[in-house]
């Protein structure tokens, strides 16, 4: 699963290093050219003196992060960790902008990077295992939309890519944050045909596991000490909904102890959301956190993510 708290230090470190390195490109005055540069380290522009508040400093850096950069050496950005670093620096920024000024900014970076194919191959895989990859503790669909929004349209990436791309894409936005959660029916061991959407809750953890999935059993394992968690959901304030994709009914079956008596367990025989392609279920878990109206509060989650959630709440 991924770990937020990796990504929050990630972000926070790199975010921090890179301003405080700014401030002191500006107390030395000396302007940064990386083509003379012998620093194994990538410099983006002094933040100018006039920007004081941290968002502003944040919104030029992230603005500007590549003018720095010569996109044209392949060679540097292919053979060495110093592309690398400068990418993973300035995908650290990407939480602290707003979605028009990300999707602006990823389309302006990868139009200087197509300067070379070598240097925009080089890139899109970078963005695309960072991004998307599901061992990733920066994946997010968010991020990867205006990505594949790009890749898309762009003449760099091949008629092939192109068909994967716009499957990618769809399921991007798919079930996206304030959307509401596609309905799919689903058997429980009283009851054939259920909805997702005929649950009632004030919220409803919606979570796809595979059964033996050592990274579901540990979820599972830590939901269910959960004192605060059983006691909303003895309150009827939380359902926690645990479906079985793949549709195996034996496999299924053996695996019913395992799985919480306070849940509702459910698989899906006919694979239809998987068949149908109606979650992005790249990870096992995937788990989202819905509200009453079935609007994606929390997609592809985990649980740091969710206890943030509910303590920001009160619960």
């Amino acid at each position: 699963m991924k770990n937020p708290k990796t990504i929050l230090l990630l972000c926070v470190v790199s975010i921090a290093g890179i301003l405080l390195s700014c401030n002191q490109d500006k107390k030395s005055n000396t302007a940064v050219n990386t083509e003379n540069n012998t620093s194994t380290e990538y410099k983006p522009p002094q933040v100018p003196s006039n920007l004081t508040s941290k968002e502003e400093q944040l919104n030029y850096l992230f603005n500007h992060y590549w003018d720095n950069f010569n996109f044209s050496d392949t060679a540097k950005i292919i053979d060495s960790e110093y592309a690398e670093q400068a990418f993973v620096n300035y995908l650290a920024i990407f939480p602290a902008v707003s979605p028009s000024q990300l999707k602006e900014g990823i389309t302006d970076f990868l139009d200087q990077a197509k300067q070379e194919q070598k240097g925009f191959d080089f890139f899109k895989k970078k963005l695309d295992s960072y991004l998307y990859d599901p061992n990733s503790p920066m994946r997010s669909d968010l991020f990867y939309e205006p990505v594949l929004e790009y890749y898309t349209s762009s003449d760099k990436v091949s008629a092939d890519e192109k068909t994967r791309y716009r499957m990618l894409l769809d399921l991007a936005r798919k079930n996206k944050v304030g959307s509401t959660a596609t309905d799919f029916t689903y058997q429980t061991k009283e009851k054939a045909i259920n909805k997702l959407h005929d649950l009632e809750n004030p919220l409803i953890l919606l979570m796809f596991y595979e059964p033996g999935c050592s990274n579901c059993e540990q979820v599972i394992g830590v939901l269910k000490e959960q004192e605060s968690i059983n006691q909303m959901i003895a309150d009827k304030h939380m359902q926690i909904l645990a479906i079985y994709p793949e549709g195996n009914l034996e496999i299924w079956n053996d695996y019913t102890a395992n799985i919480p008596s306070n849940w509702i367990n459910g698989v899906d025989e006919k694979q239809e959301v998987l068949n149908k392609g109606l979650y992005d279920l790249k990870a096992s878990p995937t788990i989202y956190l819905l509200d009453k109206d079935k609007k994606v509060i929390l997609k592809d989650t985990d649980l740091n993510a969710l206890g943030n959630y509910l303590a920001s709440q009160g619960l």
